[in-house]
């Protein structure tokens, strides 16, 4: 009697071992599906991910063809801008002085009336008044465009900043290291010295001196 007891008690310990089997086999079953979908998921983030990457990387070559695109713009622009400025330098260089031309055209003008006029008429004085008005109007204009005559004149102490030695005298009715003769005419342009005034100076008492230091 006691054998079958055991012989039960082992048999339902099999069963509910068979059962727990079972249930087991049953539990498993999901995880494994959750593992399945986790990889899926995994692999949609990564899918995602480059997609994303690629639409950056997309984004940022566009961005910087725009760059590249707008630096090659403005350096057309700079040059063009540099060949432009470089133009009206040299124009206004070539053309500075039109209006001091044109106001000298006028003297010619006058000058070659008074020539026509000394053709038709020998009376040297209408002449002579006619070059004088002529010289003045020339001098005017020169004034009007900065140009002033260096004052120099026989007896002036020379000075070698407005004036230029071209020949020595030796006088006696002037002193030492002065303006015998202008033989040229000296000006300024604003008061910068543009052509000095060619002159003979007095060296009289320096050449005395030499020859009584030679005599003795």
């Amino acid at each position: 009697m006691k054998n079958k007891e055991d012989e039960f008690v082992n048999k339902e310990n099999v069963e509910e071992k068979d059962d727990e089997k079972e249930n087991n086999k049953g539990e498993a079953e999901p995880e494994a599906a959750f593992d399945n979908d986790e990889k899926k998921s995994d692999e949609e983030e990564k899918d995602e991910e480059v997609e994303i990457l690629k639409k950056d990387r997309e984004k940022l070559a566009k961005e910087l063809q725009e760059a590249r695109d707008k630096v090659l713009r403005i350096s057309a622009d700079t040059d063009n801008y540099r060949k432009r400025l470089a133009k009206e330098s040299e124009d206004k260089v070539k053309y500075a002085n039109q209006g001091l031309i044109l106001e000298l055209l006028n003297v010619v003008d006058h000058l070659e009336m008074a020539l026509d006029h000394s053709a038709e008429d020998s009376n040297v004085e209408a002449l002579r008044n006619g070059v004088e008005l002529t010289l003045k109007q020339f001098k005017d204009v020169l004034k009007k465009y900065g140009v002033e005559e260096i004052k120099a004149k026989e007896g002036d102490t020379f000075d070698p900043n407005i004036h230029e030695a071209m020949m020595l005298d030796e006088r006696h009715d002037l002193g030492n290291n002065c303006i015998s003769t202008v033989m040229q005419k000296g000006y300024k342009l604003h008061n910068r010295v543009i052509r000095s005034s060619k002159v003979r100076v007095n060296k009289k008492e320096e050449k005395n001196n030499t020859q009584e230091e030679n005599n003795e």
